[in-house]
């Protein structure tokens, strides 16, 4: 046997207790009820014994009712007596002073009324008599109506659940709201209402015609219509409005099978349903009539939707097949063609001109209404897709048996992929101003995602318990995470003193690179500098020697000139004194004075030229120390800046290595950085998080603590 969709197996093999045998779906007055009213009514209700003046004991007497009118509302067991007294949903309750009777006879009497109330399996069901419902709109608008988006009015809706699970129930039925922050979800014989940006419980609708597979918001959201059934038995198509949560209308008459989807035309005058039949209905609004029937599909019909302006309908099948029909006339307006396996869900673009279908084959394809082409498909989900939904800006939202919900632009590009479900993703939704995805599972776990950074906002149930529990659980939650940001601020303190180590670490380490370079350029300058100035000296060492050497050599003639005459004018002035005295002692002799007289001149001259060279000599003397000194102090100053400048090359050698060192190791200390930052950012996202969810916690106990 081929493995059936999840989504079904409730509507199509979980048949109620209902004490029926399996074939017998239409249960009748005589072959089914009486029974229950003989053993339980017939005491206080016979031809004999009509208390209140009602006979129970045939078919035509049951009918007519008793003196507080009619006790049987054909195709509304809510409305008839016999089935609300009887299952102590009214006062008095029956039979009294007795305990209530079993609830498969209950069932009988229920389905017995809800399928028009047969006499017999010959007989006709009785159409139910009632007030036509007015909420057809003249005309169908674009973009958001005016006012105020609807939303479940305070005090108007039951805030505790009418059914308390062992479990949450698989999420078989899920709407958001095209105008409001508001999500509808199935639960256990109910509707639950969340608010959409925190999660809370505005309010709880009943739908005690079985098992709920489809839940779809009005296009002007006023409306929500509920559908599902028994499998096997029946199925409904429940209308309520959604600020007062009063049921407006049902529709589901001529349904013998569970309603597996449904949707409301957008001018609010039709309802199309489909059903494991193979065929789609389209139901009046205003009277519950079947208007037209459509019987193409040849398979279950798991998918049905009006286009938003109200002119298409389209529907696919169990089999793969996907039509496309005219809402009024239900002629055939494409046929298309393409997945390979189940259709699991339908779903228009808000201009009506784009269709989104969704299948087990993996793939969600987009189709042009103009042709009924395919202009776009991709493989969204492993396993298979359970659910897309457009988004009021023609995004995509879906998940499927990968258990993965996914958000897509129009193009079919992955924008956000969600946190995974711990089962199938069944149902998902887009809230009114897509900044949230909502999705749920086959576990029963529901919950809300941002569409901006795609971290989980909000999480529901979808078995809440009573308003009491409710706010004990949101107290709990609140002291709980009033601990956790207590932990995660002490680790956010920590991880900022660490970022901040790390940090200054890092900035030290820079500020070592940039002095070494810093260095590196100053005694670069400096070696060039002293290069230079040794090669400026250099050329000027060897002239000042030489004119040293000239002058040293200057000088020692000089000496020598100066010692001649120093020596030789002693001797001259000897022998000129000589020669004066001799010839003052021979007057008579003119040779000896004739020779006395050149010798003095001598003397003279000698004496005058010893003059010029000392004076010579003392001028050569203060050259030669000028020289001497000049050529000292260049080969000083040559010899200091040669050695300043071998100092400076080996510090210029010295820094580059310790450059590379310090630049290899920055990365290191930039990552180790980096790492604390990023880990206090982490640690900071968390505390914000938990400051937003503490936030949340704070306001949801407060609001619950003052909802009646």
């Amino acid at each position: 046997m081929r493995w059936i969709q999840p989504t079904f197996i409730s509507a199509l093999f979980l048949l109620p207790a209902t004490g029926l045998r399996a074939d017998k779906k239409n249960p009748t007055f005589a072959d089914d009820v009486l029974p229950v009213i003989k053993q339980h009514c017939i005491n206080c209700h016979s031809d004999d014994k009509q208390k209140g003046g009602l006979n129970l004991a045939s078919f035509p007497a049951t009918m007519q009712g008793g003196s507080s009118g009619v006790v049987v509302a054909a195709g509304d067991p809510d409305k008839s007596r016999i089935y609300t007294l009887s299952a102590h949903k009214e006062e008095p309750v029956m039979p009294p002073s007795k305990q209530k009777i079993p609830a498969d006879q209950l069932e009988v009497l229920r389905i017995w009324v809800e399928q028009g109330a047969r006499e017999t399996a010959m007989s006709k069901a009785a159409m139910p008599v009632k007030p036509k419902v007015d909420i057809g709109l003249k005309s169908v608008g674009k973009g958001k109506p005016e006012g105020l988006p609807p939303m479940p009015t305070a005090g108007k809706f039951k805030v505790d659940p009418f059914v308390v699970a062992r479990r949450p129930g698989a999420v078989l039925g899920l709407a958001a709201s095209p105008w409001a922050p508001l999500v509808a979800v199935g639960g256990q014989k109910q509707v639950l209402l969340f608010h959409a940006d925190h999660g809370d419980l505005l309010g709880v609708l009943p739908f005690e015609h079985g098992q709920i597979q489809s839940i779809r918001f009005s296009r002007n959201a006023k409306f929500l219509l509920v559908a599902g059934g028994r499998g096997g038995a029946s199925g409904k198509a429940v209308l309520f409005n959604v600020e007062t949560g009063e049921k407006v209308t049902e529709v589901g008459s001529a349904e013998t099978d569970a309603i597996l989807s449904a949707d409301i035309s957008a001018d609010q005058s039709l309802i199309a349903v489909g059903t494991t039949t193979r065929l789609v209905r389209i139901y009046s609004v205003a009277d519950g009539s079947v208007q037209q029937t459509i019987k193409k599909h040849t398979d279950w019909v798991t998918a049905v939707e009006f286009s938003p302006d109200g002119v298409l309908l389209a529907s696919g099948d169990r089999n793969g097949g996907v039509f496309v029909w005219e809402a009024a006339t239900a002629r055939e307006f494409h046929t298309i063609r393409g997945h390979t396996q189940m259709i699991t869900d339908v779903s228009w673009r808000a201009d009506s001109n784009l269709l989104a279908t969704g299948s087990l084959d993996g793939t969600i394809r987009l189709w042009e209404m103009e042709n009924g082409g395919q202009v776009k498909n991709w493989n969204a989900h492993g396993g298979g897709v359970e659910a897309v939904r457009f988004s009021m800006d023609g995004r995509l939202a879906s998940t499927g048996r990968d258990k993965l919900t996914k958000l897509w632009d129009g193009n079919g590009a992955l924008q956000k992929q969600f946190e995974t479900f711990a089962e199938v993703g069944l149902r998902v939704g887009v809230s009114h101003d897509n900044t949230k995805v909502i999705g749920g599972d086959w576990s029963g776990a529901l919950r809300v995602w941002s569409t901006a950074d795609g971290r989980k906002l909000a999480t529901m149930t979808t078995n809440p318990g009573p308003r009491a529990e409710q706010v004990k659980e949101a107290e709990a939650a609140l002291i709980a995470v009033t601990a956790k940001i207590k932990a995660i601020g002490d680790a956010y303190i920590a991880a900022q003193a660490k970022a901040k180590q790390s940090g200054d670490a890092f900035a030290a380490a820079q500020a070592n690179i940039a002095k070494l370079n810093g260095d590196l350029a100053l005694n670069q300058k400096t070696f060039t500098e002293k290069t230079a100035a040794a090669t400026a000296l250099t050329p000027q060492v060897p002239p000042a020697k030489a004119e040293a050497d000239k002058q040293t050599a200057a000088l020692a003639a000089v000496n020598n000139k100066a010692f001649a005459l120093e020596t030789s004018l002693p001797i001259y002035a000897e022998t000129a004194k000589k020669l004066q005295e001799a010839a003052a002692k021979a007057p008579q002799n003119p040779d000896l004075a004739a020779a006395a007289k050149p010798a003095a001149d001598a003397v003279v001259k000698l004496q005058a030229d010893l003059v010029v060279v000392k004076k010579a000599q003392a001028e050569t003397a203060a050259a030669h120390k000028l020289a001497v000194d000049k050529s000292a102090k260049l080969t000083v100053d040559l010899a200091a800046a040669q050695a300043a400048a071998v100092e400076a090359k080996k510090i210029v050698d010295a820094l580059p290595p310790a450059i590379k060192a310090a630049t290899d190791g920055l990365p290191a200390v930039k990552k180790a950085a980096d790492d604390a930052a990023a880990a206090s950012n982490v640690v900071k996202a968390q505390a914000d998080m938990a400051a937003a969810e503490l936030k949340d916690a704070q306001a949801k106990f407060e609001r619950l603590k003052k909802t009646p």
